[in-house]
């Protein structure tokens, strides 16, 4: 996916599904709710470093990071529960810029992931991957669907944009 929203329309893309970002200020928005995220890991992993019991616990297991490793900085994990956030430290060694490779590497024992449940769902479902801590998910990402406000009267992307809304409603909680 692109950041660069505005070249996208300029090429004549007729929408944008936008995945835990705002909406751009020249283009109409709708909202198609909020994407739930697991935080999950191998049999094996867990096997090994022990099944955490509270969010803290969990910056004993190695990380998978998605994007470039924190130079200098340390990223953490965000865990929630009854209103309250946690911020925890991740340490891991390995870094991955594609959610194949992100999904792959935690199937493999090799790290701790937070991803939607969409990505995942199969894999927790096969008990190829364990969920953790599910009283404690991250902050669910905002879904949205944004286009040109000219084309906000064309029927064809509405009726896009309710199939969309239809094909990501398991997924995303309103």
């Amino acid at each position: 996916g692109s950041d660069r929203i505005a070249d996208l329309v300029e090429a004549g893309i007729d929408c944008v599904l936008r995945v835990g970002a705002a909406g751009a200020p020249h283009l109409a928005a709708r909202s198609l709710g909020e994407l739930r995220l697991v935080t999950c890991a191998s049999p094996g992993l867990v096997a090994e470093h022990g099944m955490p019991s509270n969010p803290h616990e969990l910056s004993r297991l190695p990380a998978i990071h998605y994007g470039p490793l924190p130079s200098g900085g340390q990223d953490e994990w965000e865990l929630g529960s009854a209103g309250q956030r946690h911020h925890v430290p991740m340490r891991g060694r390995i870094a991955v810029n594609n959610t194949e490779s992100y999904v792959a590497c935690c199937i493999a024992g090799l790290g701790v992931i937070q991803a939607p449940a969409y990505d995942v769902q199969a894999e927790i479902n096969s008990g190829k991957l364990v969920e953790l801590l599910p009283d404690h998910p991250p902050a669910p990402l905002s879904l949205q669907v944004l286009y040109p406000g000219q084309h906000r009267q064309s029927r064809r992307l509405r009726v896009f944009i309710d199939w969309l809304a239809e094909v990501m409603a398991p997924y995303a909680q309103a």
